[in-house]
């Protein structure tokens, strides 16, 4: 999810592919206990790890971004 820094409102959102599981997630954030279901602000090299599954180009001067875990189970 991307907010936008001056704002604060939605200015994009994405779904990583399915095969991005939820150790790729505590690899990239952490081995966070309330990994599902918490929101964790990105970084710009954990953002770049990440862009290319999105296909997404960043504008972190514009745009926060952070991972959101779920369990879609």
């Amino acid at each position: 999810m991307g907010f936008d820094r001056n704002s604060d409102s939605l200015a994009v959102e994405r779904e990583l592919p399915a095969n991005f599981t939820e150790n790729d997630a505590a690899r990239l954030v952490g081995p966070h206990p309330d990994l599902i279901g918490s929101s964790f602000p990105l970084s710009e090299s954990q953002l770049a790890a990440i862009a290319p599954l999105l296909r997404l180009q960043p504008d972190t001067d514009r745009i926060a971004y952070f991972l959101e875990a779920q369990d879609d189970s």
